[in-house]
Formats: C-alpha cells, sequence, structure tokens
C-alpha cells in the first residue's frame, strides 16, 4: 500500500489505475445516493458499470455551480444528514445559495492537503502563523487556521484591525508565516516601508498567498521587502478546500492533489479536452463523502502540465490561473457573480432592473470596486439627501450580499454606454481614466 508521504511520487501507470479505481468508486456512489447524478446518467443513457477506465471520464456530463444552487438544499448530498458536521454556504447567482456539506473524514483530507502543502513550504510547529484574508474569505481562513493548528503552530487568525496593527503585531509577536493574498501583502509591505521596517525589524520567512495569481514581479517585491519565500495556493470553495494545489521549491506551477481529485482542461465553448493548452480546469472529486462532484465546471482558465517536476513528484501541475470563462470576477480573492449583482439590484429598485457598471480599480495595491448606475428618473426621483440615504442604503446591503464593500455611484447614461454596447458589465479601469469618464 502507498504511504501518505509517496503518493505523490507514483508512476504514471500507477496514477491510471488509481483514477481508475476512483472514478468507479465514485460514479458507482453518485448514481445510487445522488439523485441529481441518477437522473443526469440515466438521461445520457451511461450506465455506471460502462466506466472502466479514467479515458472514459470525458462521457461523463459537467455539474455547474448553478446546478448547485438549483438542487437546493439536499440533492447533492450522498450521505445522510447524521453523518454530515458541517455545513457552508455560498451566495450563488440563482434564488438559492449553494449549499456544501462535509463529513468528518472530507475535513480531516482538506486538513491533510493543507499541512502537506506547509511541510513543503518548510512551515513548523515552532511557528507564529499569522492569517490576513477578507471575512469573505472567512471559510478559507478557518480551515488554513485549523491545519496551521494542527501542525502545533501558533496561529493569529483574521481580526478587524487596521492594516498598520496587523504590521505592529506582526513586529512584536515576531510572526514568522503570513498568509493572505498578493494584493494585501503588498498593501501590508507599503506599510510595513512607511514605518521603516524590514527584513531585519521583522521575522518573516515563508509566505503563503491565496486567492489571486501571484505575478512573478510581486512575488520578488514580496520577497525582497518581507524577507520571506513566497508560494502560492489554490482551491475552490466548492471542491477540496484552499490547498487542491500548490507551489513546490522547484517550480512556480502548481501540484494538484492528484490523490483526491481527477482534473481536466477543457475548452469552455466546444467543452472538447485540451490536452496541450490553456482551457477551463474541470475537477471530479475521487475521495469526498458528504458531497462529491462530477467533472465540475470551475471557471478558472489554466494549463495542465503531465511531466515530472524536478522536485521528483509526478503529480500533474496546473499553471498560474490566467483568467475566467465566466461572469464571475475576482476581487481581493473573493468571487463576484454579475448576476447576483444584478439581482440584487433589482430587488433594491423592486423589480427594475437599472443599467449598471461594475468598475473595479487599483487603489493603494488592492482592488476597490464601484457600482456605476445610470441615472433614472424610475429610481432617482427623489431629493438629495433621500438620494444620499439611498445610495449608503444600497452600499450597505452590497456588503451584506455580496461580502465585500463597495462604492455606489450615480452617473448619466451616456457615461456607461459606450461599455453597454460593447455588451461589457465588467471593466477595470485607472484613476485617471475614472477621473476622465466623471467630468
Amino acid at each position: 500500500m502507498v504511504t501518505e508521504s509517496r503518493i505523490e511520487f507514483l508512476s504514471p501507470d500507477a496514477w491510471g489505475q488509481w483514477h481508475t479505481e476512483l472514478l468507479q468508486s465514485v460514479v458507482n456512489r453518485v448514481y445510487t445516493r445522488v439523485p441529481f447524478y441518477k437522473n443526469l446518467l440515466d438521461k445520457e443513457g451511461i450506465d455506471p458499470s460502462q466506466i472502466t477506465n479514467v479515458e472514459m471520464l470525458k462521457l461523463l456530463p459537467f455539474t455547474t455551480r448553478e446546478d448547485l444552487a438549483n438542487h437546493y438544499p439536499y440533492d447533492f448530498f450522498a450521505v445522510p444528514l447524521r453523518d454530515i458536521v458541517r455545513i457552508h454556504t455560498f451566495k450563488s447567482s440563482q434564488l438559492s445559495p449553494i449549499v456544501i456539506g462535509y463529513t468528518k473524514r472530507d475535513l480531516e483530507i482538506r486538513r491533510f492537503l493543507a499541512i502537506r502543502a506547509f511541510n513543503v513550504f518548510g512551515v513548523r510547529p515552532e511557528d507564529i502563523v499569522q492569517i490576513c484574508l477578507d471575512p469573505g474569505m472567512s471559510m478559507w481562513s478557518l480551515e488554513l487556521k485549523e491545519a496551521a493548528e494542527s501542525l502545533g503552530a501558533l496561529v493569529i487568525p483574521p481580526d478587524p484591525l487596521r492594516a498598520k496593527d496587523r504590521i505592529k503585531v506582526m513586529r512584536d509577536f515576531k510572526t514568522t508565516v503570513l498568509i493572505t493574498t498578493p494584493s494585501y501583502g503588498l498593501y501590508l509591505l507599503s506599510i510595513a516601508r512607511e514605518k521603516g521596517l524590514g527584513p531585519r525589524e521583522l521575522s518573516l520567512r515563508v509566505g503563503i498567498f491565496i486567492g489571486e495569481t501571484l505575478k512573478d514581479k510581486d512575488r520578488k517585491e514580496l520577497e525582497k521587502g518581507f524577507g520571506l519565500r513566497a508560494f502560492s495556493i489554490y482551491g475552490i470553495m466548492e471542491a477540496m478546500g484552499p490547498v487542491m494545489a500548490y507551489e513546490c521549491r522547484d517550480s512556480k506551477r502548481l501540484h494538484l492533489a492528484l490523490d483526491h481529485v481527477i482534473p481536466e482542461v477543457i475548452d469552455p465553448k466546444t467543452l472538447e479536452p485540451i490536452f496541450n493548452g490553456v482551457g477551463e480546469l474541470v475537477i471530479t472529486t475521487a475521495t469526498t463523502k458528504a458531497n462529491p462532484l462530477i467533472r465540475f465546471r470551475t471557471g478558472d482558465l489554466t494549463k495542465i502540465t503531465y511531466n515530472v517536476c524536478e522536485c521528483g513528484r509526478t503529480t500533474w501541475r496546473i499553471d498560474p490561473i490566467k483568467g475566467r470563462s465566466d461572469q464571475l470576477v475576482n476581487v481581493r480573492g473573493i468571487k463576484i457573480d454579475v448576476g447576483l449583482i444584478r439581482r440584487l439590484l433589482t430587488e433594491y429598485c423592486e423589480g427594475y432592473e437599472p443599467k449598471f457598471l461594475f468598475v473595479i480599480r487599483k487603489k493603494e495595491f488592492l482592488e476597490q470596486i464601484e457600482l456605476w448606475i445610470a441615472m433614472d428618473p424610475q429610481i432617482f426621483s427623489a431629493s438629495l439627501p433621500e438620494l444620499h440615504l439611498w445610495i449608503r442604503n444600497l452600499e450597505t446591503k452590497f456588503k451584506d450580499y455580496i461580502g465585500i464593500s463597495c462604492i455606489v455611484r450615480p452617473v448619466e447614461k451616456r457615461t456607461i454606454a459606450p461599455f453597454l454596447d460593447r455588451n461589457k458589465d465588467i471593466v477595470y479601469l485607472d484613476n485617471n481614466e475614472i477621473n476622465s469618464l466623471l467630468l
């Protein structure tokens, strides 16, 4: 039997056999226990006994976030509710939220994947781990905190402190491991520099960056400014936790948890497999008990590398995420669905859908979001004080609804018309472009 410490070094043939056995097991489980998949496979005329090797994975139908939301609350559970020890809910563009359940074993696997990556990064029991993530990433914070604590490290979890206070805590408690997004890491670095703090005054040696692509220039800046070694991790909320893939010390590509997921890359338009190029990452969760997913479309664009890494691991690696194939936008590690914003506005405007533009800009290294709403008599007919109250209430509702703060700006229709004419709901603008448009 292969030990967990050697599982990432299996031969290609052994991986093929491993995945075939896992795929056969998970397809049989979902067919007998998950009504959604039984109906879907019956509709496609697929008998689970036909799936005799991992290459036949392409015959199976896809699963989407819309499927998860539309079959709320229990239809994706493969175990009785009494076997589920934790439930997480996520916003969706549909009427119902996405619900993911976890058995005790599911949580143990997610914790194991994080600990395995921490060991590769050199995190040790004597380390002090400081987690600085937005409230919208609270699920990631919880799982990473639990993994670090299981390793024996002292953990400083996310808090409501200002950035300068977090730097003070980092210095005074001699934080050795920082977990955050690349953009917030750069923001913290700018604050540290303002205070005259560099590698000599701080104790950081490992940076673990999540939620955003860690660009080469940002990696160099973070490593030089903080005096640490930077590593990137990747995960999705619906499957396998925050460390479904991680960088090793020899590669900037991320090793997939090939012992727990079966990955594919597809063309998001034709849905055909891609074996040597960039496409949408699709995941089958091969060991998940509570909510197993078959060919789940992540929406993330990447490329899979199949050759052996310099570190000796034979697990397939993915390139840093290059973008999205859908309407989700990633802001400071939080995925926001434009459809959800549209629904929020329609509800807030009592059934009327105003013209709007979702604007994303960089401010002090962090992405800030603004909602530009076209002036319309149907929603902007009140006095100026009432309009200000309307805007403040919408900003409050947006943060509660989406999980991140937003500035609401009433603008003239002509300001956003050129973007809407090009079927753009989302735009990235710098300060100069914003100022010129608002003049």
